[in-house]
């Protein structure tokens, strides 16, 4: 989606945008004329630069696409991160006072969150948790509440092609840097907020976490143990849906700019969007009265369905068999005939409503292999089976690293280390994982140097007002001896794994 910079009046629209959750404010005139061109072949080959980035620099769908990200923690990180990913110069502007929650402590963080299990020197700058989500970007510590940083501000707007922020609702208005006072610097800006709640409901002003808004989006009461008692996944869902849908808002104003010559308000409210990937549950009760009671691993499609002891401490197979020739061919793997020919599970109505004594026959068989190896083996013999891994085990994997999605980048603070990738697979504009996370403020002279031609003096100036600054004055509220949730004002991004930028 590389694009020219200036305004193109002739570019063509379609009107309509947006899915669930995805709401767009734009009241455009209607234009006709050329697409925005696809990269070149030359463009696919090139590498990706420390300093800006542009077609000649970066490689990717987005290359020439520029992102201001006010985000904190996971969800919003993580929507910067797959931009970034696909080529588009990501700037992360952090305030002095109020650095990335994942960031840390500037002292006493859990040792758990570093490497090597030592977080001095410099542990803000070490924590895993912000390296692992904010790969490729540039960092700019900029106060926004101090003379001179507005003007930074407008001048970064002017050229820039998105907002990306996890405020909650009328925050960015409150800061001045809302649609409406950014389009009169830039009318082609898009302004992208991720709140925990969609503005105008009783909920609008709350913050959120993943732990909080799984709950309020309906997914726990989808999860749960035969007693009945809800299962969390944390913010192991919630976050990364919350990003997905960000970007997937993001592309999708882009392409409307593209039509229209204007940019847009994206709104994507977390638990919203959360909510559209569970609708047929939301269906079955509207039209049936019925409500969806979870029970383990069950469903009521396949039986046996869940996960199975393996050879070895905490090991499991997941097995799902759907019909009854899968079960036939899971009882022949298994060396179970006796199963196969018993009537009370030759077929499956009878398989489910046998489920638990059926799951106590079956562990008894997997207990003896190597999940692995059963895995596929079941696999081959036409039954779904999966090996349960472990992190390590992912990482280890061969198949994750012949798949591309292990990346080797080297760190200033942490020195060279391997990270997860994405799974976007463009063949002409491939993308990628070139650079680890910034430190904070590492891009201050480069940004306002290169992008807004401040020469030297001007910007020690600023350095020495506290506009910018290379280290951040504060403490953020996780991680620090255990994994706390953060907390923060409404001034600031609010959400920890999943809050309002969740």
């Amino acid at each position: 989606m590389a694009r020219s910079r200036g305004h193109d009046p002739t570019s063509r629209r379609r009107d309509g945008a947006g899915g669930p959750a995805l709401r767009f404010h734009d009241r455009g005139r209607q234009h006709r004329g050329p697409r925005a061109q696809p990269a070149t072949a030359e463009l696919a080959r090139c590498g990706c630069g420390v300093g800006r980035m542009s077609a000649t620099s970066a490689t990717g769908p987005l290359a020439d696409i520029r992102v201001l990200e006010f985000t904190t923690a996971w969800a919003g990180p993580f929507a910067g991160r797959c931009l970034a990913y696909m080529g588009a110069d990501v700037i992360k502007v952090e305030a002095p006072e109020h650095p990335d929650s994942w960031r840390g402590p500037r002292s006493g963080g859990a040792a758990g969150y570093y490497p090597e299990l030592t977080p001095e020197p410099d542990p803000q700058n070490r924590n895993l948790l912000f390296n692992s989500q904010n790969l490729g970007k540039r960092s700019l510590a900029l106060d926004l509440k101090r003379p001179g940083a507005m003007e930074i501000m407008r001048g970064l707007v002017r050229d820039a092609d998105v907002i990306l922020a996890n405020f909650t609702p009328g925050v960015l208005d409150r800061l001045g840097i809302g649609r409406r006072d950014l389009a009169a610097v830039n009318d082609r800006i898009i302004v992208v907020e991720m709140p925990a709640f969609g503005p105008g409901g009783p909920s609008s002003g709350h913050q959120g976490m993943g732990k909080t808004m799984e709950p309020a989006a309906g997914m726990t009461a989808l999860m749960a143990y035969p007693d009945g008692t809800p299962v969390l996944t944390g913010p192991a869902v919630m976050d990364p849906t919350g990003g997905l849908n960000a970007v997937a808002a993001i592309v999708s104003a882009l392409e409307l700019r593209e039509r229209t010559g204007r940019g847009s308000s994206v709104m994507v409210p977390q638990v919203e969007a959360a909510a559209s990937w569970i609708g047929e549950f939301v269906l079955e009760q509207a039209e049936t009265g019925r409500t969806w009671r979870p029970h383990g691993n069950h469903v009521p499609y396949a039986a046996p369905h869940g996960a199975y002891p393996c050879q070895g401490e905490d090991q499991w197979v997941a097995i799902a068999v759907h019909d009854d020739e899968q079960w036939r061919a899971l009882c022949a793997e298994l060396g179970a005939d006796e199963l196969a020919a018993d009537p009370a599970w030759f077929e499956l109505p009878n398989r489910l409503a046998d489920q638990d004594r059926l799951d106590e026959a079956l562990s008894r068989l997997t207990a003896t292999h190597d999940k692995t190896a059963l895995a596929h083996r079941l696999q081959r013999a036409g039954v779904p089976a999966a090996p349960v891994l472990n992190g390590r085990e992912i990482a280890l994997s061969p198949e994750m690293r012949q798949a591309g999605m292990v990346a080797e980048l080297d760190h200033p603070a942490v020195g060279t280390r391997t990270y997860s990738t994405l799974a976007f697979r463009h063949s002409r504009t491939p993308g990628g994982h070139r650079r680890a996370a910034p430190l904070f403020g590492e891009h201050n002279d480069d940004v306002l140097a290169d992008l807004l031609g401040y020469d030297g003096d001007h910007i020690a100036s600023l350095r020495a007002n506290g506009v910018i600054a290379d280290v951040p004055v504060a403490d953020t509220d996780t991680p620090r001896a255990t994994r706390t949730d953060n907390a923060s004002t409404s001034a600031q991004p609010t959400t920890d794994e999943g809050s309002d930028d969740s």
